[in-house]
């Protein structure tokens, strides 16, 4: 007990004690200024709205910000994709990063007409043992080829016969850059992604990127 009181009058252990009581203080301080920064910013992506940005190509990206949620936040906020990662048999724990994009293509396709005449055989005309006998079908068939999409038609009486393939590429980049440039590094980093397609006929309705905290 002496013991115990000898340490607790000594100036040093005083001291450790107030030093360790402060760091305490200051980290609990700085998490919690974290935790406040990141629930703004992520208010803000809310109510953020996609931004085209122009390419050194000459395409047009969407840009936006980077969620930070964490999972628990995540099943409340989108609750349909916690389902689909259900559905993907993946565990949302392993997840760190769940990115969705919705996009549309619209393309006006012109191409001409061309006239095709088609073989057919005909059952119950002619002579037994003989050749059937064939008759011609007349149809309008049509094609067009880009880079993006291969289109191909018939056209016969009232109906038509459409083949459309259509091939793109998605390229999506996160990255960090500071929120407030002009305060240099006392400025906190954020994350933002952009996203575009190869195909200039596709419209981007909107891109989300979410990075999970444990």
């Amino acid at each position: 007990m002496k013991l115990i009181l000898t340490i607790l009058k000594s100036p040093l252990i005083w001291r450790i004690m107030i030093s360790v009581t402060v760091f305490l203080l200051l980290r609990e301080l700085k998490a919690m200024h974290k935790e406040m920064g990141r629930m703004s910013h992520n208010q803000s992506l809310f109510n953020q709205e996609q931004e085209q940005v122009l390419l050194s190509n000459g395409r047009i990206a969407s840009q936006t910000g980077v969620l930070e949620l964490r999972q628990k936040e995540l099943t409340d906020l989108f609750p349909e994709l916690r389902k689909e990662i259900g559905a993907m048999k993946v565990k949302l724990g392993s997840v760190s990063v769940v990115s969705t994009v919705s996009f549309g293509q619209q393309k006006q396709i012109i191409t001409q007409l061309r006239d095709s005449v088609s073989w057919v055989p005909q059952t119950g005309i002619g002579i037994a043992g003989s050749e059937p006998v064939k008759d011609t079908l007349r149809y309008n068939v049509f094609s067009y080829h880009d880079e993006f999409y291969d289109v191909s038609g018939i056209a016969h009486e009232g109906q038509q016969l459409v083949n459309i393939n259509s091939r793109d590429t998605m390229t999506q980049v996160v990255y960090s850059k500071r929120k407030n440039p002009w305060l240099w590094i006392f400025s906190p980093k954020v994350l933002e992604q952009r996203v575009y397609f190869k195909n200039p006929n596709a419209h981007i309705h909107y891109s989300r990127t979410i990075n999970i905290q444990r």
